[in-house]
């Protein structure tokens, strides 16, 4: 249902805020940033917070030395290790804490929490070794640890200090993705042994199985606060699709025209980002929202030189992580922020009519001037910011003996 919320007239302008999820489409542009790296050839992003800080790794030099950066600001900041040579970053929340692993003096493995400038290792579940993959807003991290001996490998929740083992879907091995502010958990789980896995949900103190598109596998990558939980899955077609689970339905999102596809991340406006296999083999990084999957390489200046592969990962704000290949042909970690392009159409009512999609927790002004190259741009409308992705329509009466004029919306 659409509600239509009238914020009155100012200057002859009538506008609309559509309160509802709208599709990304040719109003939405983005603007890309190559976030660098810590001096080597390599680099990965995996997460990105609200506030636009992003974690990732990178070599340091040449392609042997690994570490676990956060991006915030501007700059690359490298997170170190726990000892050892290597580390590797894939959460964050919006306090800024990065989790992942790191190799300690001894060599091993092991789950750390960087916070305030320290890294911390979280320990195991009685074995060698883990992963930190998640943190929530809450700073209850998940991942995957093994078990006394070795002998298994648990998903794990990090709360309060205490590791906790979340077991299994009945075989040996589980992995957590993903949390959400709620303590709900996603991820992957064998059914028996070491294979085949299944997508899961741990919700309430119990593993549910997610199940598949009709083929023997599924993992789980992302959840959302509302629970909507996305991944990958194999069809009856044995292909790999991009999936979204809500309201206990496995539903695939299909393709860019090719055979695969894998959904890395969701949020709270229901935007999905991932990548898939194009109709001539190539791979695209894609955002789907509204039911449609979009190619974010449509979406962004095609003179950049970039060629978006793989979007890991999406803020409540809509920007986007992945990796891409750049014009020099060396793979790049991007930072996609989308911008509103305004869409103007004459109504039968003989007014101009201006629409745009706004992006969640942004503030725009509205502005106009009656010549293009010169005089001042007027405010007519502040809007603050809400918290959903929303269409914005305002339309300006024509006046008799008015030239032309134009219009602008820039973030307040």
């Amino acid at each position: 249902m659409k509600h239509l919320v009238n914020l009155g007239r100012c200057v002859g302008f009538l506008i609309l805020i559509l309160f509802r999820a709208a599709p990304l489409s040719a109003a939405v542009q983005y603007s890309v940033t190559d976030l660098g790296t810590l001096g080597g050839d390599y680099v990965y992003v995996s997460g990105i917070n609200n506030r636009g800080q992003v974690v990732g790794n990178s070599t340091t030099n040449g392609v042997n030395v690994m570490h676990a950066f956060v991006y915030s600001g501007g700059s690359i900041i490298d997170l170190g290790t726990l000892g050892g040579t290597n580390s590797y970053g894939y959460g964050i929340n919006d306090q800024g804490q990065a989790v992942g692993t790191a190799y300690t003096s001894g060599g091993a493995s092991d789950a750390f929490l960087y916070s305030d400038g320290t890294m911390t290792d979280l320990g195991a579940l009685g074995g060698t070794g883990g992963d930190a993959r998640a943190i929530n807003n809450n700073g209850q991290i998940v991942g995957e640890a093994w078990t006394t001996g070795n002998a298994e490998l648990h998903a794990f929740l990090y709360t309060n200090g205490s590791m906790t083992d979340l077991g299994t879907l009945g075989g040996t091995r589980s992995q957590a993705f993903g949390i959400n502010d709620n303590g709900q958990v996603v991820g992957r789980s064998t059914i028996s042994g070491i294979n085949p896995y299944h997508a899961f949900l741990y919700s309430g103190g119990g593993m549910m199985d997610l199940g598949t598109l009709g083929g023997a596998m599924s993992y789980a990558y992302g959840i959302n606060n509302a629970g909507q939980v996305v991944g990958m899955a194999y069809t009856n077609a044995y292909v790999q699709h991009a999936f979204l689970y809500s309201g206990g339905s496995m539903i695939d999102l299909g393709t860019l025209g090719g055979f695969d596809s894998v959904a890395y991340g969701i949020n709270n406006n229901g935007q999905i980002v991932g990548y898939s296999i194009a109709s001539d083999a190539s791979q695209h990084a894609f955002v789907y929202a509204g039911g449609v999957m979009s190619d974010l390489n449509n979406l962004i200046d095609t003179n950049t030189g970039w060629n978006l592969e793989i979007a890991t990962a999406i803020n409540d704000g809509g920007q986007i992580v992945g990796i891409g290949t750049h014009a020099t042909n060396y793979a790049r970690a991007f930072l996609l922020t989308p911008f509103p392009v305004l869409q103007i159409s004459l109504t039968p009512s003989n007014s101009v009519q201006i629409q745009f999609i706004a992006q969640a927790n942004k503030g725009y002004v509205f502005e106009y001037r009656d010549s293009l190259t010169s005089g001042t741009w007027n405010a007519f409308v502040v809007l603050d910011p809400i918290t959903m992705v929303h269409p914005v329509i305002f339309s300006d009466a024509l006046v008799p003996g008015r030239a032309m004029r134009f219009y602008r919306v820039r973030g307040s």
